[in-house]
């Protein structure tokens, strides 16, 4: 063996490993930066998240009698606690200890862990002992006062307390609480802490009488009851480690199959023989995409069969019902936009590489990107809300566990969806951009320039593409800004993101891209009988929607509530022409310029009908309410309609501006009442309507309305 050989060989190969500095970058820059970054994010997030829990009050109900010293104890914490006595306990049970018939059990712990150790707030456990017969019928009240989160805990005060502190004995009591509920397992924590220092304030006060009967040492004798089924606390640990595993499948499968087909064609030089044939650079990509979205799928897919098999397995021999059937079938429908989003993405990094080496040494840093985030769900007190819905891939991880546990609220569903595709349509959007890029594709140096420069044959008329990228955009646009001012008020946010998000940067990407103004945003002087049409459909939009959809899907009272608050910007209503000002005209203006403006005029190419029924979806799905999609989704074909209609977008602002007036101006009405959601009568319903037919049909249009489909529309 000749090792002046060997390490001539191997200069040779690692200069040629290090000859660029992107190579460089992502082997020794990226590790530098990316993993302080990490740490200080999380960082951040848990100090975030420690404040958050510190200033969260805990209702805690308080089932027994007397026990006066706890209790004042433990009331200067009005910080920590809210002491409810008696709350939600069933007749029978507080009879039962008012009598003083129930008994604690005999044994020290009620579902305590097996283990002394203290657990933190949100980490679930598995429960070592049943519980003792005496209580169950109290454990099964306490259960259900937990679960429905009418309580964070339940402090059970059992007969005798008083007496046994007097005797100086054990005084006992029992605490209540779920585990999985980070919000229960938080008021434990805290119940634990506080009881603790009332048991040494009392050892104290003994030592000082000097007295030492039985019992006095300990004092006092608390009993930890988790009242999360085994199930749940199983399938909360599953919760945490399945999203991410079935992440890491996902990426790894498409890891190796956008390389292949992007710097593998490159290294085969079949890539130039593609771009030869007369195909079209967005069906190159809609190809790709759609193969390794498949790889990806198939790979995540077949771990979920694989996995589910495994915990039925588990689950027969623990004799628990784990996962159901159900529950696979929604992980595997939540899988398709996550792998949507990364299969077009990792496409569109591969495609930048100019070899297989370059794409490893892409992927892995963006394989590094993806899935760290993923990865901070694993932190205690990383929920699923209204922030974190909105981080891509993130929020699909945090839903599938939410939905295993079965704690999820059914609008944060609705905008994890909706943000899910929103992020998976802007990787598509970046991988098409790619493609769109022969310099790129016949394995040109990478360069910024000629991915983000525009075409030099663009014509000046919004595409479906860019219109399908715009939306996405504004949907994170509106969700950040939105959480951001939240603590400015409703009024604020409503005027940030209608004019911020929706107004402003589509008139400056009109400007930008030097569209016609008065052909893409439809500004026609309307015929006078357009502007009776729009006045009759305005007056009687929300009477006859309302009617049909109270009968299909009526919303929940809490939902009327919500809206009514939000309508009348909080408790006292505000005066009637700022309702009008903020509810009727803004939304109107911005919404309107934003769908039927210039989102209309980029679909049209796609025939008028396919025009106005997305555009109308779209503005249903951007009111973030699954209750509100109806509505919101037949009135935008309405105002679709008009605008294709009369050709004018004045049209469809005044039918938008009165249908919001009109509501606000009912809600403005019974101000101080609380709306009963009732089904609109038959008589009213059909008025409408019909008012409504007679305002489409005097829709009319002038010479200068666009033809579906013609250039410029």
């Amino acid at each position: 063996m000749r090792l002046p050989i060997i390490w001539i060989i191997f200069c040779k190969e690692i200069t040629e490993a290090l000859r660029d500095r992107i190579t460089l970058l992502v082997l020794v820059g990226l590790p530098l930066l990316i993993y302080p970054l990490a740490v200080m994010t999380m960082t951040g997030v848990t100090k975030h998240q420690a404040a958050v829990e510190d200033r969260q009050v805990n209702t805690v109900a308080v089932w027994g009698v007397g026990a006066a010293p706890l209790l004042d104890w433990l009331a200067p914490n009005t910080n920590r606690f809210k002491l409810e006595r008696w709350q939600n306990i069933p007749a029978t049970v507080r009879s039962e200890l008012e009598a003083g018939r129930l008994q604690p059990p005999a044994s020290t712990q009620t579902h305590a862990p097996a283990s002394p150790i203290a657990v933190r707030p949100g980490l679930a456990r598995l429960p070592s002992t049943p519980a003792a017969s005496a209580e169950d019928a109290v454990l099964r009240a306490a259960r259900d006062v937990v679960s429905a989160k009418q309580a964070d805990a339940v402090l059970i005060i059992w007969p005798g307390f008083d007496d046994a502190l007097r005797r100086q004995d054990v005084g006992q009591v029992s605490v209540y609480y779920d585990s999985v509920l980070p919000k229960s397992a938080q008021a434990w924590a805290r119940l634990s802490d506080h009881l603790g220092r009332f048991r040494q304030h009392v050892l104290q006060e003994r030592q000082r009488e000097r007295g030492l009967p039985k019992g006095f040492m300990r004092a006092l004798d608390v009993r930890e009851g988790d009242v999360a089924p085994v199930q749940r606390q199983i399938s909360n640990i599953l919760g945490r480690l399945l999203p991410l595993m079935l992440m890491l499948l996902a990426v790894v499968g498409a890891v190796v199959a956008a390389a292949d087909m992007t710097a593998g064609e490159k290294d085969r030089a079949t890539m130039q023989t593609l771009l030869c044939a007369p195909v079209r650079s967005f069906e190159i990509v809609a190809g790709k995409f759609l193969a390794v979205w498949s790889i990806s799928l198939v790979s995540a897919l077949a771990n979920i069969v694989g996995i589910g098999f495994t915990i039925g397995r588990v689950a027969a021999a623990l004799h628990v019902d784990l996962i159901q059937f159900e529950t696979l079938a929604v992980m595997g429908g939540l899988l398709l936009p996550a792998t949507w989003t990364i299969a077009a993405l990792f496409l569109a990094v591969a495609a930048l590489a100019r070899d297989v080496k370059d794409a490893g040494n892409f992927l892995g840093a963006a394989a590094i990107v993806v899935m760290m985030p993923v990865a901070a769900t694993l932190l205690p007190g990383v929920e699923l809300d209204a922030w974190t819905c909105c981080v891509p891939l993130v929020n699909l991880s945090l839903l599938i566990r939410a939905l295993m546990t079965g704690q999820v609220a059914g609008h944060l569903i609705l905008l994890t969806l909706l943000s899910s595709l929103a992020y998976a349509g802007l990787a598509l959007a970046l991988a098409a951009r790619v493609f769109g890029r022969e310099q790129i594709l016949l394995g040109g140096s990478f360069s910024w320039r000629w991915l983000l420069r525009g075409d030099g044959k663009r014509a000046a008329v919004p595409t479906p593409g860019l219109m399908l990228t715009l939306f996405p955009l504004a949907v994170v646009g509106l969700f950040y800004v939105s959480l951001s001012l939240a603590s400015l008020g409703l009024q604020t946010i409503l005027l940030a993101t209608q004019y911020g998000v929706l107004l402003l940067p589509v008139l400056a990407l009109a400007v930008a891209r030097k569209f016609p103004l008065a052909q893409t945003f439809s500004l026609h002087r309307p015929h006078w009988r357009s502007l009776v049409g729009a006045v009759l459909i305005g007056l009687s939009a929300s009477v006859a929607i309302g009617g049909l959809v109270l009968r299909l899907a009526p919303p929940p009272d809490s939902m009327v509530r919500e809206l009514q608050e939000m309508l009348q910007f909080g408790d006292a209503p505000a005066p009637l022409w700022k309702l009008w000002l903020l509810i009727a005209f803004t939304p109107a203006l911005c919404e309107e310029t934003f769908f039927r403006g210039l989102m209309l005029s980029g679909l049209r190419r796609w025939g008028p009908w396919a025009a106005i029924g997305l555009t109308a979806l779209l503005f249903g799905l951007l009111h973030g309410s699954i209750y509100r999609l109806l509505p919101t989704f037949i009135l935008g074909l309405m105002l679709g309609y008009a605008v294709w209609r009369s050709g004018s977008l004045y049209c469809s602002i005044l039918i938008h501006a009165l249908n919001n007036g009109l509501i606000a101006t009912l809600v403005w009405m019974n101000a101080g009442k609380d709306l009963e959601v009732q089904s609109v009568p038959w008589s009213a319903t059909l008025g409408a309507l019909a008012i409504m037919a007679i305002g489409l049909a005097l829709l009319t249009g002038p010479k200068l309305r666009p033809r579906a489909g013609s250039p410029g529309t």
